[in-house]
């Protein structure tokens, strides 16, 4: 299997990103990196899938969880990821504004050469990354239920066409009301 950042995920190496930031590595360095590395395969659906890696990068932890003490340093604003993307509500908590474990194992959210295609953000490898998260373990945290309505509105607004689960959406409502991103002013 070969896999290859696409330029979506490259914002993860920018310092400014929300979440998972690397800044040890390069998108090409990265991936030269990531093919020395031994994969564990998560959940494959349809054209997405999940693998997980040690972490050997500089990565933090991209979340920090939401706390009575903290609360109030949470940031939000609608913000589109990319141009011509819908903007949806953000939330996150501002870079150094709270601590951060480090990160034992990225999680790499892959698609299909075909679906990226569709979504025009061609690969030459099998696979694309369009997101790189930090986790505490070779498992995922549920998908916000920002993205999830995102994906279900389709390519045309940014998201993949994956129609809305009420019970992947109940999940990533419990978990992101008590997490939030990291990073960014």
């Amino acid at each position: 299997m070969s896999i290859q950042t696409t330029s979506f995920a490259g914002r993860h190496f920018a310092a400014d990103f929300n979440g998972t930031t690397i800044g040890s590595h390069t998108a090409e360095t990265f991936d030269a990196a990531l093919a020395d590395r031994e994969i564990v395969e998560g959940a494959t659906e349809g054209f997405v899938r999940h693998v997980f890696v040690r972490n050997f990068t500089d990565a933090l932890s991209g979340v920090a969880e939401i706390t009575d003490a903290n609360r109030h340093l949470l940031r939000s604003e609608h913000r589109a990821r990319r141009e011509g993307e819908l903007p949806v509500l953000t939330r996150w908590f501002p870079a150094g504004s709270v601590e951060v474990e480090e990160c034992e194992w990225l999680h790499l959210v892959l698609y299909s050469r075909e679906q990226l295609a569709v979504e025009g953000l061609p690969v030459e490898a099998d696979w694309g990354i369009v997101s790189i998260n930090s986790a505490t373990g070779p498992s995922a945290a549920p998908l916000g239920p920002t993205a999830q309505m995102r994906n279900a509105l389709g390519v045309e607004q940014g998201g993949n066409g994956k129609p809305l689960d009420a019970e992947a959406y109940a999940a990533g409502v419990a978990y992101w009301n008590q997490w939030a991103t990291v990073g960014g002013e």
